[in-house]
């Protein structure tokens, strides 16, 4: 056999390759769907009010996550004024459960922060407030906030004082 012959059948098989009928081949095109877990946010709407208290007189007071004040050392009082319980909206993941916890008591005016209380989801208070798998929040749950206040006796009448701490809220 010729070389010439050789190349001239070797050319036609290629082109025949070449020309494959679409019924041979088939593609289809596949969506890779994905879905992103909703950002966790928190939202106060209320921050504690104590409301007015004994000016001048070293004492504790206390202020439930329902908005109930008591002294608990000292001789001062709750004397008038609306009292309220913090309130902080959570809202995020459906599914991912939540650390909740509290710390960085600052005082203001000698009022020092300290011992906050929190109830999530309409739960239980819980002392100090510290939760490890709160459940998922969705579209929002409520976390209220009570805490424990010093007086250290130094706060003038009608002066005021604005004492604080932080929230930290973390997915599992």
């Amino acid at each position: 056999m010729s070389i010439r012959k050789l190349f001239a059948g070797l050319s036609v098989a290629a082109v025949a390759l070449m020309i494959v009928p679409d019924a041979w081949s088939s593609t289809q095109s596949v969506t890779a769907n994905i879905a992103f877990d909703t950002p966790l946010t928190l939202t106060k709407t209320s921050d504690i009010n104590f409301g007015t208290v004994t000016a001048v007189n070293a004492s504790t007071y206390q202020i439930t996550t329902a908005g109930a004040v008591t002294t608990t050392a000292g001789t001062g009082a709750y004397l008038y004024g609306a009292t309220t319980a913090g309130s902080i909206t959570i809202a995020g993941p459906t599914a991912d459960t939540l650390t909740i916890s509290v710390g960085g008591y600052t005082a203001n005016n000698g009022v020092t922060p300290s011992n906050a209380s929190c109830a999530y989801n309409g739960g239980a208070a819980v002392t100090p407030c510290s939760y490890t798998t709160a459940v998922a929040p969705g579209a929002g749950k409520t976390l209220l906030l009570g805490a424990t206040v010093a007086a250290d006796g130094t706060q003038a009448a009608g002066t005021t004082a604005a004492p604080t701490f932080t929230v930290t809220v973390t997915y599992n």
